[in-house]
């Protein structure tokens, strides 16, 4: 967890902020904005989805994709810190 965590807070969150909600300075100016992660649910974000996107970016978005930083391990860590720390309970 402290690995996602520490990879969340060191690329994810210039983006999404600190904490998940995109409304830190960055994240309003992009258009689209940055999406709120705490809006998220394990049911309208699946894992398998949620890594998918980090790895692959999303097309139409500011979304980068990571894969070319990131190790498979190292997306795996943070998809799990971000369904932890900000999706809501299902």
């Amino acid at each position: 967890e402290r690995r996602g965590q520490d990879l969340f807070q060191s690329n994810c969150s210039f983006c999404h902020g600190g904490d998940g909600t995109g409304k830190n300075w960055i994240g309003q100016f992009m258009e689209p904005k940055a999406r709120d992660l705490t809006q998220y649910t394990a049911q309208t974000m699946p894992p398998a989805r949620l890594k998918r996107v980090i790895r692959e970016g999303l097309p139409g978005t500011s979304m980068p994709a990571w894969q070319h930083v990131l190790k498979p391990g190292e997306v795996d860590a943070v998809g799990a810190y971000v369904a932890r720390a900000f999706f809501q309970p299902s």
